[in-house]
């Protein structure tokens, strides 16, 4: 009698039939490692001969299985033990694991080079030309499929939209550039326009010259600094017209027309319509960049080496490009919060923190509104929460500050790179490489936590919540442990009056 396939506990699948009361084996195939959390990916074993002594090896199999397995998961206990990324740890200091999830890459040889929080989404890029997808939320993005029958696992956070791999392994990658439907990655001389929601490649440019940093999308278009000075822009789809109507004029025509004091009506403006091409246009940058572009509502704002401050949108009348000079050179990208801009400026020792508001999105120019003096060279990142910005001045601790009107909150002694800003907490990894939460209200410390094996710094303006990552690859969120919505009671009905 044949007997059915037999699976053990341990993932073992025996095939086989019995003869007289013994059983023998014509082959068999054991599959039972799981993927570690070093990425190192799954172990295959495979044994073909003829097995005399069925019952000796089955014992041997099952005993090599349920070591491999116990082994497996003690590691995986000892790599998460005692940081943030055990559930029981983290909710004592009021987080919520959101999700974790091992990122599939070669990283016995490469590893995690940058980590992109965005709106909706992770991109994890791996140097061996990885460039991964990680879902953070469940709304649709643009362009994405509303499949209901994959809604229970695609869509949930932590989930692996797709990995994709560009380039060559090695070589220099920029921090890719996410827009609402196009994820832009700078490799070497090359520029990859990727789908957001697929990962499939939209287009491909080579340039003659290297992109000094990473290229951004905003609207329709991506815009990428060159080392050779200028910003190229493309276009995000270049396959959806050969020419595109529009009221927008090319940023060179719009700088010639800005010279111009007199405004046609409106319906000329409409009669003058230019056909924009969609060919690659470069723009002049004012100077030398250094810094990824940073999308400012469907337009772009960059920030020159010697502190120009160039912002570019369009408008009823076309491409308005504003500048305002910042005096010295940027600490790191600027902050851009509606129609408010936030930058940092480096001088010897110390900097400022400015605020730049745009006085009518369509292009009327840009408006310093306040500046403060800082105590120490902050570093390239700003934090805002709710009226409070955070900053780290490097060696001179961490300081906050008053979105409003730039009035000085607090500073702590307490030095180190800030990784994110809640309601609550800042958190980030202080001198001696640890995770301090300090007091969003004061800067006081109150939390300091082992990171263990999840020391890759991933900075995370766009959120409150708190990633964790290691070199070979495994990614941990954690959100602030929110307060369940109040129950309404209804009022009791009065008495019925007699």
């Amino acid at each position: 009698m044949t007997n059915m396939p037999a699976t053990t506990n341990s993932g073992v699948v025996l095939l086989g039939h019995s003869q007289s009361g013994n059983l023998t084996f014509s082959g068999w195939f054991f599959q039972g490692i799981l993927t570690d959390c070093r990425g190192r990916g799954l172990l295959y074993l495979a044994l073909d001969s003829v097995v005399t002594s069925s019952r000796r090896w089955l014992i041997v199999v099952v005993w090599i299985a349920s070591w491999l397995s116990d082994h497996h998961s003690l590691y995986a206990h000892d790599y998460l033990h005692g940081t943030l990324a055990d559930e029981l740890l983290a909710d004592q200091f009021g987080l919520v694991r959101e999700w974790i999830i091992q990122v599939p890459f070669e990283s016995t040889t490469y590893r995690l080079e940058h980590v992109v929080v965005a709106d909706g989404i992770v991109i994890a890029q791996s140097g061996d030309g990885g460039v991964h997808a990680v879902r953070t939320s469940t709304t649709h993005a643009a362009g994405e499929s509303h499949d209901e029958s994959h809604a229970t696992h695609s869509h949930r956070p932590g989930t692996l939209l797709w990995s994709h791999r560009i380039g060559k392994p090695g070589g220099p990658v920029e921090a890719a550039g996410v827009g609402t439907t196009l994820v832009a990655v700078a490799r070497d001389i090359d520029l990859y326009g990727l789908e957001r929601s697929t990962g499939e490649t939209r287009w491909h440019d080579r340039f003659q010259h290297i992109p000094v940093a990473g290229a951004m999308p905003s609207g329709n278009w991506v815009y990428a600094p060159l080392d050779a000075g200028g910003v190229i822009r493309l276009p995000v789809d270049p396959h959806r017209h050969l020419t595109v109507r529009s009221a927008a004029q090319t940023p060179a025509q719009a700088e010639n027309n800005k010279k111009k004091s007199a405004k046609a009506p409106q319906k000329k403006v409409a009669d003058k319509q230019a056909e924009e091409s969609l060919a690659p246009i470069a723009m002049n940058s004012g100077g030398h960049i250094d810094l990824a572009p940073v999308a400012l509502a469907d337009g772009i704002l960059w920030c020159t080496t010697d502190g120009l401050l160039v912002a570019i949108e369009p408008s009823l009348n076309g491409w308005e490009r504003s500048e305002l000079m910042l005096r010295h050179a940027p600490a790191g990208p600027p902050l851009v919060r509606g129609t408010s801009i936030y930058a940092t400026t480096a001088r010897g020792d110390g900097g400022e923190l400015k605020r730049i508001d745009l006085l009518k999105t369509g292009g009327n120019g840009l408006e310093l509104q306040w500046q403060a003096a800082l105590a120490g060279p902050p570093d390239p990142s700003i934090f805002l929460s709710g009226d409070t910005l955070v900053i780290s001045l490097g060696e001179r601790g961490i300081a906050a500050y008053s979105a409003q009107h730039g009035g000085f909150m607090w500073q702590t002694t307490v030095a180190g790179k800030i990784l994110a800003v809640s309601s609550n907490r800042v958190w980030c990894i202080d001198r001696t490489g640890r995770l301090s939460g300090l007091d969003l209200v004061d800067g006081s410390r109150r939390a300091r936590i082992s990171l263990g094996g999840l020391s890759l710094p991933v900075v995370n303006t766009t959120s409150d919540s708190l990633l964790l990552a290691s070199a070979d690859g495994l990614l941990v969120s954690l959100a602030p442990r929110r307060a369940p919505p109040a129950v309404k009671t209804p009022p009791a009905s009065p008495a019925k009056q007699k």
